[in-house]
């Protein structure tokens, strides 16, 4: 379909763009599941009684919430529906841990945002500090060890809140994820993830949407079952729209509550356009999405399949914090000058964001690309401009003819060409 003008996100404001030859605009398609709430799901759980009936026989609860980063969560929302089905008058000892993986601590300001006012006196807030995970003994048959938060083995009623998106290295987010690298030691993380190189850059396994084959999916799902041992998993995680937004949400068992939410996922999250697209102009869809570059490349994983040879992708972000976290500001400059030199060192001292770094630049070859941000000279797997006419001026006669595609919230999508 054509539209002649669209305002395309870009941090805390959009750019307008006229567009120079008609745009497609993609679509989801099939069963959309019906909007809902953490309470409508909480009371219809999937494999498995209600969180408040398996409340009222535990000894220890230890509820695990996302950390600040995934605020598009609306984690706090999930937080105060969890309270509500455990009750206040719980004869259970509750444990809320917020769950970063290898991020750094939440503030104390972080862990009151998250819970909302869920926590009641005499209940313990804590970190998941990966320095201090309890090693179970137990290895998966990929040899990660089982190591997590001390406080989460000595609950026999464990709840994990998270989100459902696609995902560059799981498949999809969410579920297991919770455990595996929320509430992990890094020895553990370091391993689930060093197996996405085990086919070299040439023979990767992962990608967004792959969970058949994709050993770091499979060794995630073999690691929450053997954590299964011994004590009672549940689940809430919402599963946001094409937009970012939270849809609907599901509940239930580990596995099959979060299979469920990986069905909705695709449903909603998957976008279809007619061919081919010569051209991509995806937004990550503005402030938060667009906050660093690290989580801005999920808008180029999402629309790189959907491309044909040759063909060009003009990322919009406004990247008001730069790069972004950890090692990544430094690993994307070495993965476009040496990405052999970054790669090497990554099969020895594994991390996602020099993974991310490598990966991206890997997967645009061959495809012109530019940047617009607000950061002027930030490093990028093809040209950086700060005007988004002078990006499509300079990308334009590089890209073979064919129609443009329009995406504005990039970060929770995935974009499939029908010819495919």
């Amino acid at each position: 379909m054509a539209e002649r003008m669209v305002h395309i996100p870009l941090g805390r404001k959009t750019v307008p763009w006229t567009p120079p030859r008609d745009i497609v605009i993609p679509r989801s398609r099939g069963n959309r599941p019906p909007a809902g709430t953490p309470e409508d799901a909480l009371a219809a759980p999937f494999g498995s009684p209600r969180l408040s009936s398996l409340a009222s026989g535990a000894g220890h609860i230890a509820i695990v919430l996302p950390d600040a980063t995934r605020l598009w969560q609306d984690v706090p929302r999930m937080a105060r529906a969890l309270r509500m089905e455990i009750g206040d008058g719980t004869p259970a000892a509750v444990t809320w841990i917020i769950g970063a993986g290898l991020h750094r601590a939440p503030t104390e300001e972080e862990k009151n945002l998250l819970l909302g006012g869920a926590s009641r006196p005499g209940e313990t807030v804590i970190w998941a500090d990966p320095a201090r995970a309890a090693d179970t003994g137990m290895v998966t048959s990929r040899g990660t060890p089982v190591t997590v938060a001390p406080e989460a083995l000595g609950a026999d009623l464990l709840v994990l809140a998270g989100g459902i998106v696609y995902h560059d290295l799981a498949g999809f987010s969410g579920g297991r994820k919770g455990l595996l690298p929320g509430i992990s030691g890094r020895v553990s993380v370091q391993n689930n993830h060093g197996l996405s190189l085990r086919g070299g850059m040439e023979g990767l396994e992962v990608n967004v949407g792959r969970l058949s084959g994709n050993a770091t999916a499979e060794d995630m799902e073999e690691y929450g079952r053997l954590l299964e041992k011994g004590r009672t998993i549940f689940l809430l995680n919402v599963v946001p729209d094409e937009t970012g937004k939270p849809h609907c949400y599901t509940a239930g068992s580990l596995d099959e509550a979060w299979s469920r939410g990986v069905e909705m996922a695709r449903a909603l999250q998957t976008l279809h356009i007619p061919g081919k697209a010569a051209l991509v102009v995806v937004s990550s869809g503005g402030y938060p999405y667009d906050i660093d570059l690290y989580q801005a490349t999920k808008a180029v994983t999402a629309s790189l399949g959907a491309l044909k040879p040759g063909g060009g992708l003009i990322l919009c972000a406004g990247l008001e914090d730069g790069l972004g976290p950890g090692n990544f500001a430094s690993d994307l400059p070495l993965a476009l000058c040496d990405p052999g030199a970054l790669l090497r060192r990554l099969e020895a001292d594994f991390t996602i964001p020099g993974f991310i770094a490598l990966k991206v630049p890997h997967d645009m070859k061959g495809h012109p690309a530019a940047l617009v941000t607000e950061k002027e000279g930030t490093p990028f797997p093809g040209e950086t401009f700060t005007s988004f006419d002078a990006a499509m001026e300079w990308i334009l006669p590089r890209v073979p003819p064919g129609p443009a595609v329009y995406v504005r919230s990039g970060n929770c999508i995935v974009l499939r060409a029908d010819s495919e």
